[in-house]
């Protein structure tokens, strides 16, 4: 700021004056605000416990429990593992009532053959076999094509 001052001949040194000035006041007041607070006993810190007043119970240990889960398994729950992450449980662990639990997998997914064949079982157009088979299976139509081929090939051939 100052070279581009010294830089140019038409303005003065007014404003690089006034702003070492501002400098000079707020480090002065920032010093002598600072003395005060210390000569009136500071700020209290949350983390000491002979700050606070005897009936005050303090917010802010200085020492971290994270590794403590004792104190988290009261009437409120009881902290456990689940995909990777700490959770807090409210209750006892549920159950498995192996008779009502269904598999949410199927065994074995419907190959493109079944699904072809189950189609022309059921006397469906051609072009609608081939869409269904680009939609359901992610193919492209050329491999649609060739796969309903196959299985009528295939059907042809058993019935000989």
């Amino acid at each position: 700021m100052l070279t581009l001052a010294a830089a140019e001949a038409t303005r003065g040194w007014g404003g690089p004056v006034a702003l070492l000035v501002v400098a000079v006041l707020y480090i002065a007041g920032a010093t002598i605000h600072y003395g005060w607070l210390e000569k009136r006993g500071g700020l209290p810190s949350p983390t000491e416990d002979t700050d606070t007043d005897p009936g005050v119970k303090p917010q802010v240990k200085p020492v971290s429990d994270t590794d403590d889960t004792g104190r988290d398994t009261g009437w409120w729950g009881r902290i456990v593992e689940r995909d990777g992450r700490r959770v807090r449980a409210t209750g006892p662990a549920p159950e498995r009532d192996e008779d009502l639990d269904l598999e949410l997998v199927d065994e074995e997914p419907e190959t493109a053959e079944k699904v072809i064949g189950r189609m022309l079982d059921r006397g469906h157009p051609y072009m609608e076999i081939v869409r269904q088979v680009m939609d359901d299976l992610e193919v492209s139509e050329a491999t649609a094509k060739r796969a309903i081929r196959d299985v009528r090939a295939e059907r042809i051939a058993a019935a000989s």
